[in-house]
């Protein structure tokens, strides 16, 4: 990922908690449990869900530099979608700010464990 202007770290070390446990009769589909997938898609708007599922299925080094200019031309949205996208995710819990100006992101939201 290229470096941009005003990027915020975004770790990303929260994925296993959807992983699948156990036997599934949707074995193709595993290793996913598509329990904790249902709520944002009923709560986040489409930016949001759209960088939800894009951090969600990131395969990076367990971190993501987040940049509005360089998210938008990833997501197909305006600069300022990739920027309220990212605040509807720290909205509702899903992005969480920590002390060093980072953020952690959590598949499951914060706010409704």
């Amino acid at each position: 990922m290229a470096n941009y202007a005003n990027q915020k770290r975004i770790r990303l070390g929260h994925i296993g908690s959807i992983a699948a446990k156990g036997n599934s009769g949707e074995a193709f589909l595993a290793p996913i449990r598509w329990e904790p997938l249902k709520a944002p898609m009923r709560i986040l708007n489409g930016n949001a869900y759209k960088l939800w599922m894009y951090l969600l299925s990131w395969e990076g080094q367990g971190y993501y530099d987040f940049s509005p200019a360089s998210l938008a031309k990833e997501l197909n949205v305006s600069d300022q979608g990739a920027r309220n996208a990212k605040q509807e995710l720290i909205d509702k819990g899903y992005l969480v700010p920590c002390a060093d100006g980072s953020y952690e992101f959590f598949p499951v939201s914060t706010l409704y464990v």
